[in-house]
């Protein structure tokens, strides 16, 4: 008698979980009717594989080279309005807000199901708040750890304190993740050698350190392969993690205002991944 009332709660599970898929596809389908529908991209949502590469210069709107995050913890009016600008995103025109395919307001949409597919662009997070934004679900964990990962694609994240923790609680690597400790030193930030042969070796030797606006790490919690770009003591206030055939990038600066030297850093972040491009180019 047990076996069987076992038996029939499973299958019970079982229908439940489908009824959800359902759900969700539908819900898929109902935020993006047109291309959903008329793409035969509602057949791609569906859970099996999908086809091909994702490139920002075709597939659904979603998928665009530079992509920025517009959720939790984002200062709209302030630093994160200085970033929008730095990296030439336009609000819309009507309404001047952050709206459309330049800009995700939250990693569990369905924006994020599509995003996580491109390949060779870049999701920047600007400077967050100390709530340190979002703490993500597992799938959208996964998706992130795809998208840094399998699609040579670059995380840049921007900002200080709070946002060495975004990376902590929500950035995974094959290993587990990562342990970074927020760390202050003063500036001025010197550029190290290892700048060579990256998009970092045409900005400024030093960067400057207003008050307390930079922050960085303790470069003894950098993890193995990471590379520190410009330090000061035994801080880093850039730096690259390699993961996979991606990057994490930090630019430890709050961009509270657009102070030349750190403007160039963010644009040379955003060259990382077309630089890897032709350097494995050449070495073909």
């Amino acid at each position: 008698m047990q076996l069987k009332q076992g038996a029939a709660d499973k299958q019970v599970a079982v229908q439940s979980a489908k009824r959800m898929l359902v759900e969700k596809q539908m819900d898929l389908v109902r935020d993006y009717p047109y291309w959903a529908t008329n793409s035969g991209l509602a057949d791609a949502a569906r859970g099996h594989g999908q086809a091909g590469e994702w490139r920002a210069n075709r597939g659904p709107p979603y998928v665009q080279a530079t992509t920025m995050f517009a959720g939790e913890g984002v200062d709209k009016e302030g630093s994160g309005n200085v970033v929008r600008r730095i990296l030439g995103l336009q609000t819309s025109f009507r309404f001047h807000k952050w709206q459309g395919n330049s800009f995700l307001s939250n990693f569990d949409g369905p924006q994020f199901r599509y995003l996580y597919r491109n390949v060779h662009s870049q999701l920047v997070i600007p400077p967050l708040e100390m709530s340190a934004g979002p703490l993500l679900g597992w799938n959208a964990i996964h998706r992130l750890y795809l998208y840094v990962n399998e699609g040579h694609n670059s995380l840049i994240v921007t900002g200080g304190p709070a946002s060495a923790l975004f990376i902590n609680n929500n950035v995974i690597n094959r290993d587990g993740g990562y342990d970074l400790q927020p760390k202050w030193a003063p500036g001025p930030y010197e550029r190290q050698e290892t700048v060579a042969g990256t998009p970092f070796a045409a900005c400024a030797t030093t960067l400057p350190g207003p008050g307390t606006q930079v922050h960085g790490v303790s470069i003894a919690s950098l993890p193995a392969g990471a590379v520190s770009y410009y330090e000061s003591g035994d801080v880093s206030v850039i730096f690259s993690i390699p993961a996979g055939s991606g990057n994490v990038l930090y630019v430890g600066f709050d961009f509270s205002a657009a102070i030349t030297p750190w403007v160039h850093a963010l644009i040379a972040a955003t060259q990382f991944g077309e630089f890897d491009i032709r350097l494995r180019h050449v070495a073909e």
